[in-house]
């Protein structure tokens, strides 16, 4: 639990500035390197402090990447699962239901699809505005 509470917070910490940049895949040291400085400047660090702070942001930036990789895996997999259940489905129903009702179900589908991402995409530009 603690590990989690210190992981939170050099994140928040970490993350004060970097709001306002542009998102971009930094490495593990990228990470660890700029959170350190902002450290030191704001918190007017000695040079072992900044050693020993740097080294622990380093530890956590490179098993919060393995951890990020690792549900990254998790959700591709996941996806795949998912798909492969969906194309059964759709395999079933077609040897039940007619042609013109397959096509119409289909056509349904593809319509909620379209609806769903225009919802996302609303949804995205309402979180932007509030920035």
């Amino acid at each position: 639990m603690k590990k989690w509470m210190v992981i939170a917070a050099l994140t928040a910490f970490g993350m004060t500035g970097a709001q306002a940049q542009e998102k971009k895949d930094r490495s593990p040291q990228e990470r660890a390197t700029e959170q350190t400085q902002k450290m030191e400047k704001e918190l007017a660090l000695s040079a072992e402090q900044a050693k020993r702070v740097a080294a622990i942001n380093l530890s956590y930036a490179e098993k919060g990447a393995a951890m990020k990789q690792a549900q990254k895996a998790q959700r591709e997999a996941a996806k795949q699962e998912w798909k492969a259940l969906m194309d059964a489905r759709q395999a079933e129903m077609k040897a039940v239901l007619t042609e013109e009702q397959f096509n119409k179900m289909l056509a349904h589908q593809e319509e909620m699809k379209k609806k769903r991402m225009e919802h996302r995409k609303e949804g995205h530009e309402q979180s932007k505005e509030k920035e």
